[in-house]
């Protein structure tokens, strides 16, 4: 709500307690009616119902409930009238939000989807976003999407991530991943069975907090399993074995170096680029970028390849540079 909706609001409230006030006050004073007795015959009156009083009432008190009815009709009805358009228009524009957003949502494709805004759901977001990936979250907690609505580059899905439907219309059919980041092992197993079973290609990583739960979400589907307390434990023993390394490379994840980063890139051969060594692409004298490292298509690693190492098809190349030497390589690659 903004600042001038919230003080019209507070005002027409203001205005029918101030009359309700006055009703009470008035029938006390002037009939000797109980608090009940003056409450009731206040709704009555500024509800303009024709029950009847509670007493007969004196030529005082019909005088009184005379300009009470004068100065309901116009101010206890400005204030039923802005409360009814404000609390309809909060409802419709709720909706319609809620439309144009799963209009936009079904649109995507390859998108992310990220169950739970929780400390690790929150940080798996930002850094989807600042690699221009786009991201839906599900989330049922009202004051959690309250939040989230503050940042309009965030799509977001108000719902239970256990329900089919809700997965559905976050278009976990057309996504290429899903990040599950709730608290409870339980829901994170429920998600995991549903998204697998809606879109067996789907990419799946899921958050766990017993270490007991691992295999479990594994064979539910989950492609990966995260267990953040094992994480934080041993970065912290990292922090004492090789603090200057561990700070090094999350300099690197996170761009602090220069603008440099650490890149994936999947190498197809094509017509224009028979099978070649590193050295004969010239990739390093032509980009300045450097390939750290290899995954073959059988899954196997190779840290710091030889210039004379062959590149096949189907490999995944781990490359070191800013992301304007980053597109360059792809373009020779390409």
């Amino acid at each position: 709500m903004d600042h001038k909706g919230k003080h019209s609001l507070i005002f027409a409230i203001s205005i029918l307690i101030l009359i309700i006030s006055i009703g009470i006050l008035g029938y006390t004073q002037i009939e000797g009616f109980s608090f009940v007795e003056a409450f009731y015959m206040t709704i009555i009156t500024i509800g303009t119902v024709g029950f009847r009083e509670v007493h007969p009432l004196s030529i005082e008190g019909m005088l009184f409930t005379s300009f009470l009815i004068i100065i309901s009709i116009v101010f206890f009805a400005y204030g039923v009238s802005y409360l009814a358009r404000y609390f309809s228009e909060r409802i419709l524009t709720r909706y319609s939000n809620r439309y144009i957003m799963e209009k936009q949502i079904s649109k995507l494709k390859n998108h992310v989807i990220v169950v739970g805004y929780g400390r690790n759901g929150s940080q798996a977001v930002e850094e989807l976003l600042a690699h221009n990936i786009p991201v839906v979250v599900i989330e049922n907690r009202p004051k959690v999407v309250e939040y989230i609505k503050e940042n309009p580059k965030i799509l977001y899905i108000e719902g239970d991530a256990t329900e089919d439907n809700t997965l559905k219309l976050a278009g976990v059919a057309q996504a290429k991943a899903l990040i599950t980041a709730l608290a409870n092992d339980a829901d994170n197993l429920f998600v995991v069975i549903t998204a697998r079973e809606i879109n067996p290609d789907i990419l799946i990583i899921s958050r766990a907090s017993a270490i007991a739960n691992d295999k479990k979400l594994k064979l539910a589907g989950a492609d990966n399993v995260i267990l953040p307390d094992k994480v934080g434990g041993q970065k912290m023993a990292k922090l004492v074995i090789q603090p200057d390394i561990l700070e090094f490379v999350e300099n690197i994840m996170l761009k602090r170096i220069g603008e440099v980063s650490l890149f994936e890139i999947s190498y197809e051969s094509s017509k224009n680029i028979s099978i070649k060594t590193i050295q004969e692409l010239g990739l390093r004298e032509q980009t300045g970028a450097n390939i750290i490292g290899v995954k073959t298509s059988l899954g196997e690693y190779i840290l710091n390849p030889s210039p004379n190492y062959t590149l096949t098809p189907k490999t995944m190349l781990f490359v070191l540079g800013t992301k304007e030497q980053v597109e360059n390589l792809k373009k020779i690659l390409s």
